[in-house]
C-alpha cells in the first residue's frame, strides 16, 4: 500500500509580503505556489494543511482548490481559534468563506478566544501544523525570512528534520532579492 505524505503552508500575511497584492501579483504568485503544489503531488503528497491567515496561506489552499480534482488533493485548514473570520480583510474574506466551504475537513483549535490570545493561538496553530505534517511548503525567499511566524515555523521544522520546500518570492510585482 502507498503512503501519502502530507504538507502544511507557512508564508506571510497580506502586509509582510514584499510586494502589494494587486490581481496580478496574487496570480503570479498562485501560479508560482501550483508550480510547487504539482511537483509535491508528482512525488506522492496528497493532503494539504492551511493555516488560514489572509495572504500567503490563503493563495496556496487557492491554489490547492484549483489543482485538486486534476491531482486528486486534499485540503485540511487549521483555525487556530473561532472567530478568526473576523481579522480576515474584507478584500480577502469571500476567498477565506470560499476555502473553508470548499476544504475537506477544517479543525478549530481553540474555541473560546480572547483577542489577547490570538498572538499565542497563531503559534501554537504553528506548532500544530509543524507536528501533523510530513513538512512545510515555506512561501518565503529561503535566505531571508523574515521575523514571525513564517521563521519561528520554518525553524521548528528544521529542529524537527521535516522537508522544507520554499516558493520563491523573488521577480513578483518587481520584488527583488539580492543575495
Amino acid at each position: 500500500m502507498s503512503r501519502y505524505i502530507s504538507l502544511a503552508f507557512t508564508g506571510y500575511r497580506t502586509e509582510k509580503l514584499p510586494f502589494p497584492l494587486t490581481a496580478d501579483n496574487f496570480t503570479q504568485l498562485k501560479v508560482r505556489i501550483m508550480r510547487t503544489v504539482t511537483e509535491q503531488a508528482e512525488l506522492g503528497v496528497k493532503y494539504f494543511l492551511t493555516g488560514m491567515c489572509r495572504g500567503s496561506d490563503l493563495i496556496a489552499a487557492d491554489a490547492v482548490l484549483t489543482l485538486r480534482g486534476r491531482l486528486g488533493l486534499e485540503l485540511w485548514c487549521a483555525i487556530p481559534f473561532d472567530g478568526q473570520r473576523n481579522t480576515v480583510p474584507r478584500e480577502e474574506l469571500a476567498l477565506y468563506d470560499r476555502i473553508i466551504k470548499n476544504a475537506n475537513g477544517k479543525i478549530v483549535l481553540e474555541r473560546n478566544a480572547a483577542p489577547s490570545d490570538y498572538p499565542r493561538l497563531y503559534n501554537e496553530r504553528n506548532r500544530y501544523m509543524v507536528n501533523r505534517c510530513d513538512g512545510l511548503i515555506a512561501v518565503c525567499d529561503e535566505d531571508r525570512i523574515l521575523p514571525g511566524g513564517t521563521k519561528n515555523t520554518v525553524e521548528t521544522a528544521k529542529r524537527m528534520n521535516k522537508k522544507i520546500v520554499y516558493v520563491s518570492l523573488d521577480g513578483i510585482g518587481g520584488y527583488k532579492w539580492s543575495k
